[in-house]
């Protein structure tokens, strides 16, 4: 068991330097980024999924790819793009095996800590009825928006991770948008 010094200490290093100690062979500072980064990566696989037996497969697929590859790992990059750029990959790759075997069905479907319980609440459900709401965006939108607002990656990254140009992911977000305001005011 971790010490709650130890466990504050890894919480207060970047996911980059979580890597490049998990590169010399830090189970522990590996565990911290699967911790981090394994709810997050979940939420939007099962977008690509529809099914949270799919998504948890691949999000463990995803980390056991990341593991043996922490050598390809580019610094320059955040380590999110490079994570959720192996699980786009990998959710593809299910996709297709899917659609050769019918057996395999898939279907498309920062809170404060100072605020009080209540708060807190009423912010998750609207941020959840709002994603509920860009849910009926096409899925590159939908994509885009989550990695742009919910990961907070940079257009450069975005497309990176979505194999599109920078032109095309700031038109997909700019899409997104208009499409999200069309929703929302018709409700």
């Amino acid at each position: 068991m971790l010490s709650s010094i130890h466990r504050d200490t890894l919480h207060n290093l970047s996911a980059e330097e979580l890597v490049f100690r998990a590169k010399g062979g830090s189970s522990v500072c590996f565990e911290e980024l699967v911790e981090r980064f394994g709810g997050r990566l979940h939420h939007f696989l099962m977008r690509k999924t529809g099914n949270a037996e799919d998504a948890e497969d691949l999000v463990q697929e995803t980390f056991v790819k990341a593991y043996q590859n922490l050598h390809r790992y580019e610094p320059r990059y955040q380590f999110s793009t490079w994570l959720f750029t192996i699980g786009v990959r990998l959710a593809i790759s299910h996709y297709r095996k899917a659609k050769k075997n019918p057996a395999l069905r898939m279907v498309s479907e920062a809170e404060s800590v100072e605020a009080g319980p209540e708060a807190l609440a009423s912010r998750r459900e609207e941020s959840e009825n709002l994603w509920q709401q860009a849910r009926r965006l096409p899925a590159d939108q939908y994509d885009a928006l989550w990695l742009r607002y919910a990961e907070e990656l940079p257009v450069k990254e975005i497309a990176m991770v979505m194999n599109k140009s920078r032109v095309n992911v700031k038109v997909l977000l700019y899409r997104a948008r208009m499409n999200m305001m069309k929703i929302l005011e018709s409700r």
